[in-house]
Protein backbone atom coordinates (compact mmCIF):
# COMPACT_ATOMS: atom_id res chain seq x y z
CA UNK A 1 0.00 0.00 0.00
CA UNK A 2 1.28 3.46 -0.81
CA UNK A 3 2.21 6.13 1.70
CA UNK A 4 -1.00 7.95 0.83
CA UNK A 5 -4.08 6.45 -0.84
CA UNK A 6 -5.92 9.21 -2.72
CA UNK A 7 -9.07 7.11 -2.99
CA UNK A 8 -9.63 6.40 0.72
CA UNK A 9 -7.75 9.30 2.28
CA UNK A 10 -5.89 6.91 4.57
CA UNK A 11 -2.33 7.82 5.47
CA UNK A 12 0.28 6.89 7.99
CA UNK A 13 0.34 10.47 9.23
CA UNK A 14 -3.42 10.55 9.73
CA UNK A 15 -3.60 7.26 11.59
CA UNK A 16 -0.46 7.99 13.57
CA UNK A 17 -2.06 11.16 14.88
CA UNK A 18 -5.28 9.37 15.73
CA UNK A 19 -3.67 6.60 17.81
CA UNK A 20 -2.09 9.31 19.99
CA UNK A 21 -5.26 11.46 20.25
CA UNK A 22 -6.92 11.17 23.66
CA UNK A 23 -10.03 12.89 22.30
CA UNK A 24 -10.55 10.35 19.54
CA UNK A 25 -13.21 7.65 19.91
CA UNK A 26 -11.75 4.38 21.18
CA UNK A 27 -13.08 2.43 18.21
CA UNK A 28 -11.42 4.94 15.87
CA UNK A 29 -8.10 4.67 17.72
CA UNK A 30 -8.24 0.88 17.56
CA UNK A 31 -9.14 0.99 13.86
CA UNK A 32 -6.15 3.23 13.18
CA UNK A 33 -3.86 0.95 15.18
CA UNK A 34 -4.96 -2.01 13.06
CA UNK A 35 -4.62 -0.02 9.85
CA UNK A 36 -1.03 0.82 10.70
CA UNK A 37 -0.28 -2.80 11.60
CA UNK A 38 -1.77 -3.97 8.31
CA UNK A 39 0.30 -1.38 6.44
CA UNK A 40 3.29 -3.05 8.08
CA UNK A 41 6.07 -0.72 6.89
CA UNK A 42 8.71 0.53 9.32
CA UNK A 43 7.11 4.00 9.13
CA UNK A 44 3.65 2.63 9.90
CA UNK A 45 4.85 0.48 12.80
CA UNK A 46 6.78 3.43 14.20
CA UNK A 47 3.56 5.48 14.10
CA UNK A 48 1.73 2.63 15.83
CA UNK A 49 4.19 2.80 18.72
CA UNK A 50 2.98 6.34 19.47
CA UNK A 51 0.03 4.75 21.26
CA UNK A 52 2.43 3.88 24.07
CA UNK A 53 2.94 7.58 24.82
CA UNK A 54 -0.76 8.31 25.32
CA UNK A 55 -2.02 7.99 28.89
CA UNK A 56 -5.80 7.85 29.25
CA UNK A 57 -7.58 8.71 32.50
CA UNK A 58 -9.64 5.53 32.13
CA UNK A 59 -7.01 3.00 33.20
CA UNK A 60 -8.78 -0.14 31.98
CA UNK A 61 -9.34 1.38 28.53
CA UNK A 62 -5.74 2.58 28.43
CA UNK A 63 -4.37 -0.83 29.39
CA UNK A 64 -6.62 -2.60 26.87
CA UNK A 65 -5.43 -0.40 24.00
CA UNK A 66 -1.77 -0.74 24.94
CA UNK A 67 -2.14 -4.51 25.12
CA UNK A 68 -3.70 -4.44 21.66
CA UNK A 69 -0.80 -2.33 20.40
CA UNK A 70 1.68 -4.80 21.88
CA UNK A 71 -0.18 -7.70 20.28
CA UNK A 72 -0.16 -6.05 16.86
CA UNK A 73 3.57 -5.36 17.06
CA UNK A 74 4.31 -8.89 18.27
CA UNK A 75 2.51 -10.29 15.23
CA UNK A 76 4.96 -8.40 13.00
CA UNK A 77 7.90 -10.19 14.63
CA UNK A 78 11.24 -8.64 13.58
CA UNK A 79 9.77 -5.53 11.98
CA UNK A 80 7.55 -4.89 14.99
CA UNK A 81 10.30 -5.30 17.58
CA UNK A 82 12.72 -3.22 15.51
CA UNK A 83 10.22 -0.34 15.31
CA UNK A 84 9.50 -0.67 19.04
CA UNK A 85 13.20 -0.63 19.97
CA UNK A 86 13.77 2.50 17.90
CA UNK A 87 10.75 4.13 19.54
CA UNK A 88 12.03 3.29 23.05
CA UNK A 89 15.38 4.91 22.29
CA UNK A 90 13.65 8.22 21.61
CA UNK A 91 10.73 8.18 24.03
CA UNK A 92 10.33 8.10 27.81
CA UNK A 93 7.47 5.60 27.32
CA UNK A 94 9.66 2.49 27.14
CA UNK A 95 7.86 0.15 29.56
CA UNK A 96 5.47 -1.48 27.09
CA UNK A 97 8.30 -1.95 24.61
CA UNK A 98 10.26 -3.86 27.25
CA UNK A 99 7.24 -6.11 27.83
CA UNK A 100 6.98 -6.68 24.09
CA UNK A 101 10.66 -7.64 23.78
CA UNK A 102 10.39 -9.93 26.80
CA UNK A 103 7.38 -11.66 25.27
CA UNK A 104 8.92 -12.13 21.83
CA UNK A 105 12.62 -12.57 22.62
CA UNK A 106 12.85 -13.42 26.31
CA UNK A 107 13.99 -11.90 29.60
CA UNK A 108 17.66 -11.54 28.71
CA UNK A 109 16.81 -9.52 25.58
CA UNK A 110 14.46 -7.29 27.57
CA UNK A 111 17.18 -6.68 30.17
CA UNK A 112 19.66 -5.91 27.40
CA UNK A 113 17.28 -3.30 26.00
CA UNK A 114 16.90 -1.66 29.41
CA UNK A 115 20.67 -1.54 29.81
CA UNK A 116 21.06 -0.09 26.32
CA UNK A 117 18.52 2.61 27.09
CA UNK A 118 20.24 3.44 30.40
CA UNK A 119 23.62 3.63 28.65
CA UNK A 120 22.08 6.17 26.29
CA UNK A 121 21.29 8.47 29.21
CA UNK A 122 23.81 10.98 30.55
CA UNK A 123 24.73 11.44 34.19
CA UNK A 124 25.31 15.11 33.40
CA UNK A 125 21.91 15.74 31.80
CA UNK A 126 20.07 17.91 34.31
CA UNK A 127 16.94 18.57 32.30
CA UNK A 128 15.20 15.22 31.87
CA UNK A 129 15.87 12.85 34.76
CA UNK A 130 12.50 11.05 34.52
CA UNK A 131 13.57 8.39 32.04
CA UNK A 132 16.73 7.64 34.02
CA UNK A 133 14.69 7.25 37.19
CA UNK A 134 12.14 4.98 35.56
CA UNK A 135 14.80 2.82 33.91
CA UNK A 136 16.57 2.28 37.23
CA UNK A 137 13.30 1.54 39.04
CA UNK A 138 12.51 -1.06 36.38
CA UNK A 139 15.99 -2.58 36.66
CA UNK A 140 15.55 -2.82 40.45
CA UNK A 141 12.77 -5.33 39.75
CA UNK A 142 15.13 -7.57 37.77
CA UNK A 143 18.14 -9.75 38.41
CA UNK A 144 20.99 -9.61 35.92
CA UNK A 145 24.77 -9.58 36.54
CA UNK A 146 25.12 -6.67 34.11
CA UNK A 147 22.99 -4.29 36.18
CA UNK A 148 25.58 -3.34 38.84
CA UNK A 149 28.12 -1.93 36.39
CA UNK A 150 25.39 -0.22 34.34
CA UNK A 151 23.76 1.49 37.32
CA UNK A 152 26.93 2.45 39.22
CA UNK A 153 27.68 5.69 37.30
CA UNK A 154 24.25 7.02 38.24
CA UNK A 155 25.17 6.96 41.94
CA UNK A 156 26.75 10.33 41.11
CA UNK A 157 23.83 11.77 39.15
CA UNK A 158 22.70 15.31 39.98
CA UNK A 159 19.12 14.11 40.65
CA UNK A 160 18.40 12.52 44.03
CA UNK A 161 15.70 10.28 42.57
CA UNK A 162 18.13 8.92 39.99
CA UNK A 163 20.78 8.26 42.65
CA UNK A 164 18.21 6.50 44.82
CA UNK A 165 17.10 4.42 41.83
CA UNK A 166 20.70 3.42 41.19
CA UNK A 167 21.10 2.35 44.81
CA UNK A 168 17.99 0.16 44.63
CA UNK A 169 18.92 -1.35 41.26
CA UNK A 170 22.34 -2.36 42.58
CA UNK A 171 21.05 -3.53 45.97
CA UNK A 172 18.51 -5.82 44.27
CA UNK A 173 21.25 -7.90 42.65
CA UNK A 174 22.54 -11.12 44.11
CA UNK A 175 26.08 -11.60 45.37
CA UNK A 176 28.60 -9.02 46.54
CA UNK A 177 29.33 -7.14 43.32
CA UNK A 178 27.38 -4.15 44.61
CA UNK A 179 29.40 -3.74 47.78
CA UNK A 180 32.18 -1.63 46.26
CA UNK A 181 30.05 0.94 44.37
CA UNK A 182 27.55 1.25 47.21
CA UNK A 183 30.40 1.58 49.69
CA UNK A 184 31.87 4.41 47.64
CA UNK A 185 28.46 6.09 47.61
CA UNK A 186 28.15 5.75 51.39
CA UNK A 187 31.61 7.21 51.91
CA UNK A 188 31.03 10.08 49.48
CA UNK A 189 31.07 13.34 51.51
CA UNK A 190 29.22 15.10 48.67
CA UNK A 191 26.14 12.91 49.12
CA UNK A 192 23.80 15.17 51.09
CA UNK A 193 20.62 13.09 50.89
CA UNK A 194 19.77 11.66 54.31
CA UNK A 195 17.34 9.28 52.63
CA UNK A 196 20.06 7.80 50.41
CA UNK A 197 22.70 7.65 53.11
CA UNK A 198 20.28 5.98 55.51
CA UNK A 199 19.28 3.45 52.86
CA UNK A 200 22.92 2.66 52.11
CA UNK A 201 23.62 2.05 55.80
CA UNK A 202 20.57 -0.21 55.97
CA UNK A 203 21.78 -2.22 52.96
CA UNK A 204 25.22 -2.74 54.49
CA UNK A 205 23.67 -3.80 57.80
CA UNK A 206 21.16 -6.16 56.18
CA UNK A 207 23.65 -7.76 53.80
CA UNK A 208 26.28 -8.05 56.53
CA UNK A 209 28.85 -6.35 54.35
CA UNK A 210 31.92 -4.96 56.06
CA UNK A 211 31.88 -1.19 56.21
CA UNK A 212 34.15 0.82 53.89
CA UNK A 213 37.49 1.60 55.50
CA UNK A 214 37.09 5.35 55.23
CA UNK A 215 38.09 7.80 57.94
CA UNK A 216 35.49 10.40 56.93
CA UNK A 217 32.68 7.85 57.01
CA UNK A 218 33.57 6.69 60.51
CA UNK A 219 32.82 10.16 61.78
CA UNK A 220 29.81 10.76 59.56
CA UNK A 221 27.59 7.71 59.68
CA UNK A 222 23.90 8.45 59.04
CA UNK A 223 21.78 9.19 62.10
CA UNK A 224 20.62 6.02 63.81
CA UNK A 225 23.56 3.92 62.65
CA UNK A 226 26.87 3.02 64.28
CA UNK A 227 29.95 0.93 63.62
CA UNK A 228 30.18 -2.31 65.57
CA UNK A 229 33.58 -3.68 64.78
CA UNK A 230 33.79 -3.77 61.00
CA UNK A 231 30.03 -3.73 60.48
CA UNK A 232 27.26 -1.14 60.40
CA UNK A 233 24.39 -1.70 62.82
CA UNK A 234 21.50 0.20 64.33
CA UNK A 235 22.83 2.47 67.07
CA UNK A 236 21.68 1.78 70.59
Amino acid sequence: MAWYDIFTGNSITKHGRRVADRDANQDDRLASMRWLADEGTPEALSALCKRFELQLDHQLKDRTEKEECTELLAEKAGLGTAAARDFARKSPAFQNVVRLIERVEGVSAANALLLELLAGESVDNEFKPEKKRNLLVTLAERKDPRIVAAAAPFLLDFDEGVRHGAVEAIAAQEGDAGREPLGQALANPREESTRIRGRLAEIFATRRWTAPTDDWLRGHLPAGWALVGDYIAVSR
